[in-house]
């Protein structure tokens, strides 16, 4: 029989995590344990101590200084092949990140997704985070879509744009732990002080996962870019009813081609389209991971009791 894992115990709460990260099937070290802890108040060596217990009493596996809930040391070479394939990306997303930043009303470019996780694999894009210019964010990012249609035939595995918001409504709007780990995770490519802003303007943030770290900057040498500012400038007069066009047409595409697809309320999250923010992910895959965490939850917590009453 195993020792019953106590509610509100460290033991619960490094369980927590590892069910979380076990949704990417991605085994943490305990330091990573530590880091996305969701509640503050636990030492790290009271989670390496936790991690320990866990392992011994047969709750979790450890393979060298990676634990995880399944019983697969494949998940090890799976992990140590996706971390060693982002570092090899980072030089591409910086560069990806310096084009991005060079097109009219950028204000601060962040890779999110997968590569701020330190994992890539065949299946994974270079997702980037884009901070825009107030009230010109629709432009910026047709834009920037336009590139990518014309010039990358419409290529995500180098250059997916799927988040935007605006330097003055940098507060994520939900508040759970799938936006708190991306928020948390991002690596500030371009206008480091932006992204000490958006950090600061999510409290929130502290709340669900209370020791994560600021990011260091990963950004080359800013260049100013006279073209910009020259388009900037000249199109000005007509930017406020330009954006809210691209807008309006972004979510009739939108709609005609995912609408039906969603609840009401599930096309909100996933196709999210305000004048200060865009979200375009047409899997919902906040929900897809939410749920799988969820379920990882329920399961693990019954396979806990019939196991403590044999």
């Amino acid at each position: 029989m195993k020792e019953e894992i106590r509610d509100g115990s460290p033991d619960e709460h490094v369980l927590n995590t590892l069910l979380y990260y076990d949704v990417f099937r991605y085994p943490l070290n305990s330091y990573e344990v530590f880091s996305f802890l969701q509640v503050p108040g636990v030492e790290p060596q009271e989670v390496d101590d936790a991690l320990r217990r866990l392992a011994t009493e047969g709750v979790i596996y450890r393979f060298g200084d990676f634990y995880t809930i399944q019983d697969d040391p494949t998940l090890i070479k799976r992990r140590v092949e996706g971390n060693q394939r982002a570092s090899e990306l980072m030089p591409v997303a910086r560069r990806q990140a310096s084009r991005i930043a060079k097109f009219p009303f950028v204000r601060a470019v962040m890779a999110s997704g997968s590569l701020s996780k330190s994992y890539m694999d065949d299946e994974s894009d270079l997702d980037f985070f884009v901070v825009t210019a107030s009230g010109r964010l629709w432009i910026a990012r047709t834009l920037l879509i336009l590139y990518k249609r014309m010039f990358l035939q419409n290529s995500h595995k180098l250059f997916c744009v799927n988040y935007f918001v605006d330097e003055n409504h940098l507060e994520i709007e939900e508040k759970n732990l799938f936006t708190a780990t991306e928020l948390a995770t991002v690596i500030p490519l371009h206008n480091y002080s932006l992204y000490i802003k958006l950090i600061e303007q999510n409290a929130w943030l502290r709340n669900t996962l209370p020791n994560f770290t600021i990011r260091p900057a990963f950004e080359g040498k800013s260049i100013p870019n006279l073209f910009r500012g020259i388009f900037e400038k000249c199109i000005n007069p007509i930017a406020t009813p330009l954006d809210r066009w691209f807008m309006k047409l972004t979510l009739l595409r939108w709609e005609r081609m995912y609408k039906n697809h969603y609840s009401p309320e599930q096309f909100r999250i996933a196709f999210k389209t305000k004048t200060y923010a865009s979200k375009n992910h047409p899997r919902n895959y906040q929900k897809k991971v939410m749920d799988a965490y969820y379920k990882n939850l329920i399961e693990f917590n019954a396979l806990n009791r019939v196991t403590d009453l044999q």
